[in-house]
């Protein structure tokens, strides 16, 4: 059996919302975005690894500690329509989205959900998710909540707190959440290349466009999203409180 080719495109835009040119900011003497490219190259099934960005400063940047890059020049509605911009002309059978805001992403984040698509070729799409174990994380808009049915597949995921706890639990007691589960999102998506192309070429849909999570134009289509679920958290920067705080804990 032929072994599928994997490659890691890191899409990265200079324009974020929150905090413009974020992925290029310090976390004790690296980038962001640079910490993202090292925690990739610990992934040993990738044959390749891109930075796709659409600004001359993170190609330099990039260029700077050894990555390859792709310009790419399109507007996109989100970083996995940038990857399939980034993706088109390669030649590989599995495209890893890794978000580049996401410094320290566990290996394992990448490698369960990867073994899930290799091990079941009809999944189109994995992903992974963590147990949410801060209370602020519960009501944080930037942290993407998931919630997953008895198989792992996405049921929905949202900013808002779901599942809604309305029995045996109080957010002024963390031993609640050990009562009830709570999952956060990975930046991670792993898609087989040809379901890659065929979800850039879908349109925005309604959900994806009032929560600003682009896995919900995959379950809205009615597509299945499988979850690993990974012991190890991955925080994700989104402010400038985000990079101090990581700071204190490098």
């Amino acid at each position: 059996m032929k072994k599928e080719k994997v490659i890691c495109i890191i899409p990265a835009r200079y324009g974020s919302e929150r905090l413009k040119g974020k992925v290029l900011y310090q976390i004790n003497g690296r980038s962001i975005l640079e910490r993202v490219y090292n925690r990739a190259k610990l992934v040993k099934s990738f044959s390749d690894i891109y930075i796709a960005t659409d600004h001359e400063k993170i190609i330099a940047a990039a260029e700077k500690f050894g990555a390859k890059t792709i310009m790419t020049c399109g507007r996109y509605h989100c970083g996995s329509d940038r990857v399939a911009d980034a993706a088109r002309k390669l030649d590989a059978d599995i495209i890893v989205n890794i978000q580049a805001d996401e410094p320290y992403i566990p290996v394992d984040a990448v490698e369960k959900p990867l073994r899930m698509l290799i091990e079941d070729k009809s999944l189109p799409v994995t992903t992974a998710a963590t147990k949410i174990r801060k209370t602020e994380e519960l009501y944080d808009p930037n942290i993407a909540k998931i919630v997953l049915d008895r198989d792992n597949f996405t049921l929905y995921s949202s900013r808002s707190l779901i599942p809604y706890p309305n029995v045996y639990f109080s957010d002024k007691k963390p031993a609640s959440l050990k009562k009830v589960v709570f999952y956060k999102h990975i930046g991670v998506y792993l898609f087989r290349k040809k379901f890659l192309q065929r979800f850039a070429k879908l349109p925005v849909s309604y959900l994806e466009k009032t929560e600003s999570l682009e896995q919900l134009r995959i379950i809205e289509n009615g597509y299945k999203l499988k979850v690993a679920i990974v012991a190890q958290d991955s925080p994700c920067v989104d402010t400038l409180d985000d990079i101090k705080r990581i700071e204190g804990k490098s």
